[in-house]
């Protein structure tokens, strides 16, 4: 199966679901019962709202083939990829955690509920964010997932401006069900899963009067080293990785070639140090630079939930509930390197404000390593320095309540608990300054000005060591260094997050009076919560004693106290209004009100109308308005005023490559120097010092949302919801791009430079050849601020079909999520930029297609995925990526852009016994590769990784077996 295409397919499937006419299955109903839907607080009967909200039953979550909650949110249409995954966690301050994203409005506008309560955030914040950690959440305790798919200030408070995710847990569970699998890719066994749960509850609350269920759920995954499945990479990236292959088909020059950065290391024009293993034909000591690139991090939780009710009169129910998960991501980091020519390091002291810069220097040619006479260059690999990063989280929920009715006509609910996490996260594979200078030597000490070398080595001298004896003291090249040594110049250093929140709420519910024969419904309710959150680096990073490394702290505490009020009218028998208001007060801020008005239409009973209008806010956290700072690495980075002039120089190296024959060893250095020109100005990092901002303002939003139900024939419906949402005073710091953009006009301190003198990518004939006149950028300077805003639409289409056949019940369904608008504001332009829907990492088009055969006790299903194209460039400020700038790069029209991709996943369950349940979910059945993204895999500059784990991982087998007792 070479193509799955889904275009205008999509509705026409969806129509006709909506419009099948083949008899539907009767079913007998349970009993109607009032609920609570997300996004409200009345109690009403399960049936649409005028509010849009996906439902995800258990049932439904079963044929996903997921292994945990992350991997069910990933599912929705809705999800966006702006969310933190602890796969790709390990460059993150919040490493070791996943969050939830919906309409690619970042992680802190989405609220995660469990059980229609607040979740404590994660210990540590990602940067300024904080989050909900998905991965502390029991999958198998799940007996639905509601998904409120448009804002939710006015019913939940802060942090719902995209939507709300609201976590079930099963209720008036009897008996005892354990349940495993396994997960394997088949193309690369390395790939691999495992979990493991155990639920058991007793108590009939309806015959007994209580119900209590535990539920204790293990996972595990193994690590991922991308030497082991390097090989598998989709040929499209070149036909062969190897280390001098010009006119092989390679897009990416010497990329994927083993690296000259080696153990035991080399010394350019000198030879490899002695006891190297493996040479290129250059007669360099190389090394396999994917032997330590981690694809997947191992991970380990455990995740616990106990919950019970008890009826203690007619009237009065007492409930409670124990939330504990502990989690453990360890990451496996890729060794240090050290390079004469690798740009300076530059990164912030918290301790002072200021900015530190390491530098990386030439052998003196008095060092009795170098027999040359002449300043020398080194390539080094610190391949003893420690690999192991754990990140070790713990994070608890405990509350009781009471819940009741009082005259016979409201309901009541009051509950109080306390909740938190900690977090530490280590690493130790990072360089210590102090320790460097100690063990290695003082990288400050250079020759400039003197005279001698000033006249026999001009331009080397100020970035020569001086020191004789640098890289020959206490830490020997290449040879068996003590653990006390390694120690000192590779420290461990880390955080120590831990949040801490106490609450009380209360709301009453019912009926105020009557329109004709039809109930009024009001809400009232408030809550009071107090947190507390401390995030401490260890005494290194404060120092800014870690080379390379920011540092993130905060120490705060807050007390918040919310009203709300919400009333149900039924204006006539097929109108109904609702209206909701929420005043929320946080400390240092006016008193916030978010107002929500819907309005629900039933026309007939097969079509219903709805429509809401919502105002939204966040309040700034305690990392962003509280005492805090940060000190932080901007990866990736165009120099506007540099990178065209290095993508033209190391244009140039490639082709004087090309233009040797293999055998010249000058060939493998001349495409090497190409890479790291490239690295040093167009995927550059750049320090950013930030501090906290008191006077922020709390980011509001407005949303609206208006669509149908069509129900046409009993066991179909469909629904169609247009959606627009628009935030502003977001909090955040002005990019790095927009910054750059308008660098000229920039106050002095925001963007710092080197001097053109310290140039370590152009020497002085190549700055009047290529026409460099900017030195090379070392860091931005800031705080937070209302900086930005965001808007966006689109149009979901939900569609379902329950279908009687002549070998059993067929169920089809349709979700997809079609992006009209997504736009950022730029200050710079004082305008929003581009429409960004088609843009990288922002199709237009998600759907999902699902169809499930159920015959006697076995149900086949299939489940179709798909992402319309992309094209590579971003915002306005890209013109790497444009047609125009991939031509340059010689890349086709075809592959400066993401085709569409499709992908088919097949689920079999089977119940062989009574109680035993036997399944079987086999994902990318037909084996598709994920198309070509030249942009991700060019993205590191001289890096190495592929674009994604998808690429390599292939089709993958998922097995579960489940038994009931009773």
């Amino acid at each position: 199966m070479d193509k799955i295409v889904l275009k205008d397919g999509v509705i026409a499937v969806a129509m006709a679901l909506a419009t099948s006419s083949i008899a539907i299955a009767q079913e007998s109903n349970p009993p109607i019962e009032k609920v609570i839907i997300t996004g409200s607080n009345i109690k009403r009967i399960d049936v649409e709202t005028a509010t849009p909200v996906q439902v995800l039953r258990r049932e439904e979550i079963g044929r996903l083939g997921v292994n945990s909650v992350r991997d069910v949110i990933d599912t929705l249409t809705s999800s966006s990829s702006s969310a933190l995954s602890d796969i790709g966690g390990s460059n993150s301050f919040a490493g070791g955690a996943s969050s939830a994203s919906l309409r690619n409005l970042g992680k802190q506008s989405t609220l995660v509920l469990l059980n229609s309560r607040r979740v404590a955030p994660y210990g540590l914040a990602d940067y300024n964010e904080v989050f909900t950690n998905l991965d502390t959440l029991p999958l198998d305790a799940i007996d639905r997932i509601e998904v409120l798919r448009n804002g939710g200030s006015a019913i939940y408070g802060s942090d719902a401006v995209a939507g709300v995710i609201n976590i079930i847990t099963r209720s008036d569970f009897q008996g005892v069900q354990v349940r495993g699998n396994y997960e394997q890719s088949l193309k690369n066994q390395q790939f691999k899963t495992k979990t493991a749960s155990l639920t058991g509850g007793v108590g009939d609350y309806g015959r007994d009067g209580y119900n209590v269920l535990a539920n204790i759920e293990v996972f595990h995954r193994d690590s991922v080293i991308w030497r082991d499945v390097v090989d598998d990479i989709n040929p499209g990236y070149g036909e062969k990785f190897s280390a001098l292959a010009p006119g092989s088909g390679l897009k990416f020059g010497n990329r994927g070639a083993p690296s000259t950065f080696s153990y035991p290391g080399n010394l350019i024009g000198q030879g490899p140090i002695a006891g190297c293993a493996t040479l290129n034909s250059a007669g360099l000591c190389i090394y396999d630079r994917y032997a330590r690139f981690e694809a997947i991090p191992k991970a380990d939780r455990v995740n616990a939930l106990v919950s019970g009710k008890l009826k203690l009169n007619n009237d009065i129910d007492a409930y409670s509930e124990i939330l504990y998960s502990k989690t453990k991501t360890t990451y496996i980091g890729a060794s240090g390197t050290y390079g004469s020519t690798n740009p300076d390091a530059v990164w912030g002291d918290p301790a002072t404000g200021d900015g530190r810069l390491f530098g990386y220097r030439f052998l003196s040619p008095a060092s009795p390593l170098n027999t040359t006479g002449e300043p020398l260059e080194l390539r080094y690999r610190f391949l003893d320095s420690p690999y192991a990063s754990p990140v070790d989280s713990d994070q608890y929920r405990v509350l009781a309540g009471l819940r009741g009715t009082w005259a016979g006509k409201w309901d009541w609910d009051s509950a109080a608990g306390v909740m938190g996490s900690k977090t530490k996260m280590r690493n130790a594979g990072a360089l210590s300054d102090s320790g460097f200078k100690a063990v290695v030597g003082d990288y400050n000490r250079t020759l400039a000005g003197d005279p001698d070398c000033e006249a026999n080595f001009p331009g080397y001298c100020e970035y020569t060591a001086a020191d004789p004896n640098f890289f020959n003291q206490l830490y020997k090249l290449g040879q068996t260094n003590s653990p006390e040594v390694l120690r000192q110049l590779f420290p461990e250093q880390g955080y120590d997050g831990k949040i801490t929140q106490y609450f009380i709420d209360g709301k009453i519910s019912g009926e105020i009076g009557k329109i004709s024969d039809r109930a009024i419904g009001l809400a009232i309710g408030g809550e009071v919560r107090h947190e507390k959150f401390r995030i401490t680096p260890t005494a290194n990073l404060l120092t800014g004693d870690i080379v390379g490394n920011g540092a993130a702290t905060a120490d705060a505490s807050r007390t918040t106290e919310a009203v709300f009020t919400e009333v149900n009218l039924p204006v006539t028998d097929k109108l109904e209004l609702v209206g909701a208001a929420r005043v929320d007060k946080f400390p240092g801020f006016k008193a916030h009100a978010s107002p929500k008005v819907a309005a629900r239409w039933e026309v007939t009973p097969a079509l219903m109308l709805r429509a809401t209008y919502e105002g939204g806010f966040r309040a700034p956290n305690l990392t962003e308005s509280a005492q805090s700072s940060k000190f932080a690495f901007d990866n990736g980075k165009q120099d506007p005023k540099r990178c065209s002039q290095a993508n033209a120089l190391a244009d140039d190296l490639r082709s004087q490559a090309e233009a040797l024959p293999a055998s010249d060893p000058n060939q493998a250095l001349l495409l090497a120097r190409a890479d790291i020109v490239y690295q040093n100005e167009c995927a550059k990092g750049v320090a950013s010092i930030v501090r906290n901002n008191p006077g922020l303002k709390p980011e509001t939003s407005r949303s609206a949302t208006i669509g149908m139900v069509l129900e046409p024939v009993k066991g179909s419906n469909l629904s169609l919801d247009y959606w627009h949402i628009e935030r502003k005073d977001e909090i955040g710091l002005k990019s790095t791009e927009d910054l750059l953009a308008a660098e000229n006009d920039q106050p002095p301190g925001v963007i710092n430079r080197a001097p053109l003198s310290q140039d370590k990518t152009f020497s002085l004939a190549e700055q009047a050849r290529y026409g460099v006149t900017a030195g090379s950028l070392l860091s931005t300077s800031g705080q937070f601020e209302n900086v930005a805003r965001t808007k966006t639409s689109g149009v979901d289409l939900s569609a379902n079909s329950r279908i009687a056949t002549r070998i059993g019940r067929l169920d089809l369904g349709l979700n997809a999520t079609y992006l009209l608008e997504l736009k950022n504001f730029s200050s710079t332009l004082n305008d929003y930029g581009d429409n960004l829907a088609g843009r990288y990492g922002y199709s237009k088009t998600v759907a999902n297609l699902t169809a499930a055969l159920q015959t006697g006790k076995l149900i086949n299903g299939l489940r179709l995925v798909y992402n319309s194209k992309t094209s590579l460039n971003d915002d306005y400020y890209d013109d790497l990526y444009t047609l125009d700038g991939c031509q340059q790069r010689d890349w086709s029209a075809a592959e400066c852009r993401i085709k569409a991709y499709g992908r088919l996943d097949y689920n079999l369950s089977y119940e062989a016994l009574q109680g035993l349940t036997l399944s079987l979910y086999v994902r990318n059945i037909t084996n598709r590769r994920p198309p070509l993204d030249l942009r991700a895999f060019n993205a590191d500059g001289g890096g190495v990784i592929p674009q994604s784990v998808a690429d390599v991982q292939g089709r993958s087998v998922r097995v579960t077996a489940e038994y009931r007792f009773r």
